[in-house]
């Protein structure tokens, strides 16, 4: 009653307030202003007006109070004897001023009053007139006092006081109170130095815009005199990452966003190219601009070479498909290559001018094809010494044209310089005019007209102006899908199973791209036939050259027919295989609904032995052949994915009847078997979404594992809000650790990601195996562990100590995290302890869920760990070859990762860099990406990534060698960009090291993939510093493949080999310091002392038995007793090529072991606890079926 009784007086005050308001219309008017928020606008109108009333009569008042003055000054002009006051007299200037301020403009009008005073009263001529000058001056003063008195009447002398005044004030500075004459005098300066300025601006842009016309004709025009558009761009976007690493105090930074454009048909004529690059390059100092411009000419230079291969590649595309008629999409390697040995044997026989690359060398052929002889010790092809190379190689940096700015052409001496003052305002003190003269320029009616450019050389390219357009710029996205049968077979079978079809298009769309071509040593596809045909020519063959090895390739190239059905059967068998696995990935997704990432093997085979009424039970029960030997050594009670898709083939296999249409009929009958109702499908659908987002983050991270556990908790945080009924969840990640506790190793798993509410709490927290919680238990079985009530289970470690014991309810589970060995590495722990309500445990669908979640983590995890062991990886590598070949200037390694473009496939990251002057790589943090179409002058790795081959080529006025990093599967994965700087060709020396380094470093990369791809691959320690996990052990494995493959080479070397040195009576003292570098690795008790010394005592070391040791030698054993820094006095310095030069096969296997040897040494030194992971793994058990 109360309450109603309040309501009832409140709605009444209201309604009298109401009848109030209504009978003052004033009243009203102002509730509608407050109601509608226009009484704001209204005020603003108001005092606008005001303000602008208020203005209007100032003005007028100073336009009268000035016309008045003018008015006076005309009537009343200034008497010029005033004038006798101005003076440039510092020492009495104060004095004056305060006259001429204070006194003078009063005791003048008093003066002259009292003069007409005293003519009048006629004193001087009576003096008995009683008169008192002193008294009249006094009361004319105070009569006429200006502080007082108003519209004084002034006279001319006054008012020449008043302007001698003024000019006092405007020129002479030092008195005190000219403050306002001192700002009007350095606004004065200010203004003309402002004028200075922006009439150099003026300059620099006039001068500036001429030569950026100059430079445009350095560039390759089409017939009508226009360059494309995404050209420029792409300059002007590489220029501050090639200036990087020059010393320049300032670096590119554009004012103006650059947005780049996808097509060639966009193109700039001269103006139009000098109007779009002048507002990027207006605010550029004189160095950098000078920079710029050298950057432009060696893109010009780039560009002309690019055409000149794109008319290649075009002729080389007509030729692949004139050998191709079937439309197969590939031609055989061995066969292309056989037949450019011999174009190239004939050629060498014919001419000595120009001769292409050694079909049997490396880049034409792959380093595991040519002998490996060749890699070590080839003395026999008469290398010159390393005088004559290291002279060779200066000549060549010395001869290379690079069309840089010239004295005569940019170089200007005056506006430019001054234009890096304007950041400030320059003192204009010592110029001059001759500072602002340029150099001659040629006019707008110089420039030259498209007839001009039809008829002048320096515009044709093969004698031909060029037409306009690039047509093999993007070959492998425009050919991606030429002769791909297995495209075909795949919509085929999408049409022909209907329900499978939405999810075979999702898998379809998430897959890897096809634009990148696989490596394959008997078949080449049209992108890698052109590139080899490329690589094989060279830089600067003659046109001619190229039409004589088109026609001899059309000409020799034949396949027997029966070669041609074989080839056609392998693409329609390898279709048919693909759309298999395309269909059956597609039913395990459908079946596998809520993403759990496997099915039960009783399941499947419970549903099987159903197929066809029970008639093929017996068949079915020997599906299980199918699987692997240690999947069956696991008793395996769930398949994953590919499991299964092996499972379902064996299945078919086995059934009677041609494979095709068993296979057809049997997917029928499980895709009916396992229909889904509408809600579960949207459920899985939705599921699958977010399941491919964590993926997608790892493969888009640039190996940073933070946008991993974002995309988790953002997963898990969907699906608790649209399947789990809103529950409010928090979770957390903690890996596997090893920790040393009182003199031992214990295992202790840290959390390293957590929800945002949890962070005080678990963040970088440890949990020991001796306190409470279920996460060792779910380590250690391999399957989740589920709490539905924490409160009743008496062993859960709570984090929040603050949280009262009655508010400790909730659900939780945890479940591993486990890798492609079967290892669990972490747990994900989930749980309900935020959610309010009393009914909050997880459900089945959500647990399998959460296994599909930790199954895409352990997947992203395993990705992101990949990468940087494949930087650890390339970085020992890059060490190793940092002081054998000092003319590589630098490595920068660019990793792939699928780009949001799908036509575009994939873009790059550049992961590292490696500056071979100090041997130190950096590995970044925020990896800069590189997209195809914004770096057309770098067009060459994505080359070498769409053909998985090898390219050398000129980028930048610098040569450079992109090698391809593969994956087992023969794609690459990432590419090496080594530039040799001005050098065009490496010592032999140098050449062959860098071939094996690459050797080397492709195999030891296989392996970490293989041992992180492949359940069934076990990794191989060799060395006993392998014994280690993670990046610490890629660090070792390159060096651990060169000294197997050094071993290899070593075992061959015999009595007859070691005659050489044993030779020797007074050896070379590079040969004696080899010797003891390696036999101090065995007899560590001569360091120094007499016998390492003597020679004699040295060779008779040199036996089989060394040999023997040297096989079985393990540089990083903790039995090793020699210290690096004792190896390094003997071995470091000795020059690599010096060994080259000697010639001795001994002296060069022995030293490559030596150096290897102590590069082991010292990166085991730098490896903390060797014999202790940071990360321990722990096998998983057979894992049941309700797991």
């Amino acid at each position: 009653m109360d309450a109603e009784s309040d309501y009832s007086a409140h709605t009444s005050s209201l309604d009298c307030s109401s009848e109030k308001l209504e009978s003052n219309p004033k009243n009203n008017a102002i509730q509608t202003q407050d109601r509608g928020g226009d009484w704001r606008t209204i005020f603003f109108d108001k005092m606008q007006e005001r303000g602008l009333k208020l203005q209007q009569k100032t003005l007028e008042s100073l336009k009268l109070q000035q016309a008045q003055e003018k008015k006076e000054k005309k009537a009343n002009p200034p008497d010029e004897q005033a004038k006798d006051w101005f003076s440039q007299d510092k020492t009495t200037v104060h004095t004056r001023a305060y006259l001429l301020d204070k006194l003078m403009p009063s005791i003048v009008p008093g003066l002259e009053a009292l003069l007409k005073e005293l003519e009048k009263r006629k004193v001087l001529e009576d003096s008995s007139i009683a008169f008192d000058p002193i008294i009249y001056l006094g009361e004319q003063l105070m009569r006429h006092n200006p502080e007082y008195v108003r519209d004084l009447q002034s006279n001319s002398y006054v008012q020449g006081l008043k302007e001698v005044l003024s000019d006092l004030k405007e020129q002479i500075f030092d008195l005190e109170f000219n403050r306002l004459g001192q700002l009007k005098e350095e606004m004065r300066e200010v203004q003309h130095q402002r004028a200075q300025i922006e009439s150099i601006q003026s300059q620099v842009k006039h001068e500036r815009r001429e030569v950026l016309a100059m430079q445009f004709q350095e560039w390759t025009l089409d017939v009508s005199g226009r360059i494309p558009l995404v050209l420029v761009q792409s300059a002007l976007k590489s220029f501050s990452e090639v200036i990087a690493n020059l010393p320049l105090d300032e670096k590119a930074a554009y004012e103006e966003e650059l947005k780049t454009v996808n097509t060639m048909e966009c193109m700039l004529t001269q103006e139009e190219f000098v109007e779009y690059v002048h507002p990027f390059i207006c605010h550029f100092s004189t160095d950098l601009f000078q920079e710029f411009l050298h950057h432009l000419s060696q893109c010009a230079d780039t560009f002309r070479e690019t055409i000149r291969h794109d008319i290649w590649r075009q002729m080389f595309s007509d030729l692949f498909f004139a050998c191709d008629p079937g439309k197969v999409g590939f031609l055989d390697r061995q066969r292309v290559l056989a037949l450019l040995e011999t174009f190239y044997e004939k050629t060498i026989s014919e001419t000595d001018e120009w001769q292409p690359r050694n079909p049997r060398q490396w880049p034409v052929v792959e380093l595991d094809e040519m002998d490996p002889t060749d890699f070590w010790a080839d003395f026999q092809e008469g290398v010159k010494s390393l005088e004559e190379q290291e002279g060779s190689v200066m000549a060549i940096s010395a001869t290379t044209q690079i069309s840089t700015p010239t004295e005569g052409d940019y170089h200007l001496i005056g506006p430019m310089q001054e234009q890096d003052k304007l950041d400030g305002i320059p003192s204009t003190e010592g110029s001059s005019e001759s500072h602002l003269i340029g150099l001659p320029f040629p006019t707008k009616s110089e420039a030259p007209t498209a007839e001009d450019i039809r008829s002048s050389d320096s515009y044709l390219i093969d004698g031909k102006p060029w037409s306009g357009k690039l047509l093999t710029a993007d070959l492998a996205i425009k050919y991606s899908s030429y002769g791909d049968k297995i495209q075909d077979e795949c919509n085929a079978a999408a049409s022909k199973f209907t329900d499978l079809h939405p999810i075979m298009s999702e898998i379809n769309s998430r897959g890897p791209s096809c634009i990148a071509s696989a490596f394959n040593d008997s078949a080449l596809n049209l992108p890698q036939f052109v590139q080899l045909m490329e690589t094989f020519l060279g830089e600067g063959a003659p046109h001619s050259f190229v039409e004589k090895l088109v026609s001899f390739i059309q000409k020799e190239y034949a396949e027997t027919e029966e070669e041609k059905v074989a080839l056609l059967s392998k693409v329609r068998q390898d279709a048919l295989l693909a759309r298999q696995k395309l269909v059956l990935q597609a039913l395990f997704v459908k079946w596998d609904n809520d993403g759990s990432g496997f099915l039960g093997l009783d399941e499947v085979e419970a549903l099987l032995f159903k197929y066809k009424e029970g008639m093929e039970t017996e068949v079915m029960a020997r599906g299980r052949e199918a699987l692997s030997s240690s999947q069956s050594q696991r008793s395996i009670q769930r398949l994953s994915a590919p499991e299964f898709c092996k499972y379902i083939q064996g299945v078919v296999r086995q059934l009677p009847g041609p494979d095709e249409e068993v296979f057809e009929s049997l997917v029928e009958y499980l895709t009916s078997s396992v229909e889904r109702s509408q809600a579960e499908k949207l459920r899985g659908a939705s599921r699958r979404k977010w399941l491919q987002q964590i993926q997608v983050a790892a493969e888009t991270s640039g190996g940073n594992l933070q946008p991993v556990y974002k995309a988790l908790f953002q997963a898990l945080f969907k699906d608790a809000e649209a399947h789990g009924n809103n529950k409010r969840i928090s979770a957390n990640i903690g890996l596997l650790e090893e920790s040393s506790v009182g003199g031992g190793w214990t295992q202790i798993i840290r959390y390293v990601a957590c929800t945002a509410d949890d962070t005080p709490y678990v963040l970088n927290k440890t949990l020991q195996r001796d306190m409470k919680g279920v996460s060792f238990a779910a380590v250690e079985s391999g399957i989740p562990q589920h709490v539905p009530r924490v409160q009743y289970h008496g062993h859960i470690h709570f984090w929040n100590t603050d949280r009262p014991e009655e508010e400790r309810k909730g659900s939780l589970i945890v479940l591993p995290l486990i890798d492609m060995q079967q290892r669990a590495f972490g747990t994900l722990s989930i749980d309900t302890m935020r959610d309010p309500r009393e009914r909050n445990i997880f459900l089945t669908h959500e647990i399998s869920f959460y296994q599909g979640v930790t199954n895409a983590f352990s997947a992203s995890y395993n990705h992101v760990q990949q990468i940087k062991d494949i930087l650890q990886l390339i970085s020992s590598a890059l060490a190793w070859i940092y002081s054998r070949a000092p003319n590589i200037r630098s490595i920068t390694t660019y990793l792939m990762e699928p780009s949001v473009d799908k036509l575009q496939g994939y873009v790059f990251r550049k992961m590292m860099s490696t500056d071979n002057n100090t041997g130190l790589s950096e590995i970044y943090s925020s990896p800069a990406m590189l997209r195809r179409q914004d770096n057309l002058f770098r067009d060459y790795l994505f080359k070498c990534a769409d053909s998985s081959e090898v390219i050398t080529t000129d980028a930048y006025g610098e040569r450079h060698i992109a090698v391809p990093i593969r994956n087992s599967a023969g794609r690459a994965l990432g590419v090496l960009d080594l530039s040799t700087g001005q050098c065009k060709e490496l010592p032999a020396h140098e050449y062959q090291d860098l071939q094996k380094m690459l050797q080397m470093l492709q195999e030891a990369c296989y392996e970490i993939l293989e041992e992180n791809q492949f359940s069934d691959t076990q990794k191989k320690s060799i060395l006993e510093a392998e014994r280690v996990s993670g990046h610490r052990r890629a660090a070792v494995l390159f060096h651990r493949f060169m000294l197997q493959d050094l071993r290899q080479c070593v075992s061959k070397l015999d009595h007859q080999s070691f005659a050489e040195l044993k030779s020797y009576k007074e050896p070379p003292t590079m040969v004696h310091s080899i010797l003891k570098a390696v036999l101090l690795l065995f007899c560590p008790d001569w360091a120094e002392s007499d016998e390492v010394e003597s020679w004699n005592q040295c060779k008779l070391k040199v036996n089989s038995d060394l040999i023997r040791k040297i096989l079985f030698f393990d540089p990083t054993a903790q039995s090793v007793q020699i210290k690096p820094e004792m190896l390094a006095k003997y071995i470091k310095g000795i020059p690599r090529g010096a060994v080259w030069k000697h010639g001795s096969i001994p002296a060069e296997h022995l030293y490559n072991w030596a150096f290897t040897c102590l590069s082991l040494m010292e990166l085991t030194e730098k490896i903390p606890n060797t014999q202790s992971p940071s990360l321990i793994t722990v096998p998983v058990p057979n894992r049941s079926e309700n797991a």
